[in-house]
C-alpha cells in the first residue's frame, strides 16, 4: 500500500492529513485530523499513517500515557491491524521467493522500515508460533524460510 493509497482512504473516511515539522512524534491522531511528521521517509509515513487511521478506527480517546494498561491495550490493538494490512505473510513468502534473502532485502521489496518488518514478524510469531502455514508454502519465522509443500 503507498503513501497516496492511504491518504484517499483517509479521504473516504473524512479524515483530513497534514504534514509538520513534528518535534516529538511522528505522527498523532486527534478527533478527525491526522498530523504526519514531513521529514519522514515515504515507507515510514505509509506506517505511521497507517497507524494513525487504525486509531481513528479502533481507539477510543487519548491514549498518549502507556502506563495506563488500556491505553497500552488500545495501542496493541492499533498496532496488530497495522502490521495485518501492510504486510501479510504470503506478501512475505513472495518476496522471498523472489529473491529476498535477508531482512533489509525484505524491507526494501515490501517498502517497510527495516524495524516495521521485524515487529511485523514478532506480531506473527506470537499470532501464528513457529511457522505459517500460506497457500503453496510454510513460512519459518525464525530463519524467514520458505518451504514448499
Amino acid at each position: 500500500m503507498t503513501y497516496n493509497e492511504l491518504l484517499i482512504e483517509a479521504d473516504k473516511l473524512g479524515v483530513i492529513v497534514k504534514e509538520f515539522n513534528l518535534k516529538t512524534v511522528d505522527g498523532k491522531c486527534y478527533g478527525n485530523r491526522i498530523a504526519i511528521d514531513s521529514s519522514l521517509s515515504e515507507g515510514e509515513k505509509v506506517c505511521v499513517l497507517s497507524e494513525e487511521l487504525s486509531h481513528y478506527r479502533l481507539t477510543v480517546g487519548n491514549i498518549s500515557d502507556q502506563h495506563n494498561l488500556n491505553n497500552r491495550k488500545q495501542e496493541l490493538i492499533a498496532r496488530k491491524a497495522v502490521y495485518e494490512k501492510l504486510i501479510h505473510p504470503e506478501a512475505i513468502i513472495d518476496a522471498i521467493l523472489e529473491g529476498a534473502y535477508n531482512t533489509d532485502d525484505l524491507s526494501e521489496r515490501l517498502c517497510v522500515p527495516h524495524h516495521f518488518l521485524i515487529e511485523s514478524v514478532e506480531h506473527y510469531k506470537r499470532k501464528y508460533g513457529i511457522y505459517y502455514v500460506g497457500k503453496t508454502h510454510l513460512l519459518i519465522f525464525d530463519t524467514l524460510n520458505v518451504i514448499s509443500f
